[in-house]
């Protein structure tokens, strides 16, 4: 197969050196060569990795931007319970918990506490029974 690039006007000089390979690469004649053809498997695989490292690389962008997002709302937020005087820091709240334990205090986090409210008799009928 001939391509644009073979000239027919001298069929007795051959193309040598660098001159016939910039031909048979920018004329796309080294892809139809059979030495070529045993490589299109590899070169599809290098295709298919190019196109999802581009696809992850969007993935990436949209979580950094995910991620940005997030931490502006929790600043905000920290900002908001700052003000309010809501918010004591971790470092606050383990030297409090020490200055506590010093004191006699203990944590102790494994212990349940219920808290009952007694009611009335009346109230807890009250749902069936109208007025």
């Amino acid at each position: 197969m001939r391509s644009t690039t073979h000239s027919e006007e001298n069929p007795g000089k051959k193309n040598r050196g660098w001159s016939k390979v910039l031909k048979d690469v920018f004329g796309g004649e080294f892809l139809l060569s059979r030495q070529m053809r045993r490589w299109y498997p590899y070169v599809a695989f290098v295709l298919v990795l190019m196109a999802v490292m581009v696809v992850s690389e969007q993935r990436i962008q949209e979580k950094k931007k995910k991620i940005t997002q997030l931490e502006n709302q929790y600043k905000a937020e920290l900002s908001r319970l700052k003000a309010n005087n809501q918010f004591i820091p971790y470092e606050e709240n383990q030297i409090l918990i020490k200055k506590m334990q010093d004191r006699g205090y203990v944590l102790n986090e494994e212990q349940n506490y219920t808290i009952r409210v007694k009611r009335e008799a009346k109230e807890k009928r009250r749902w069936w029974k109208r007025d």
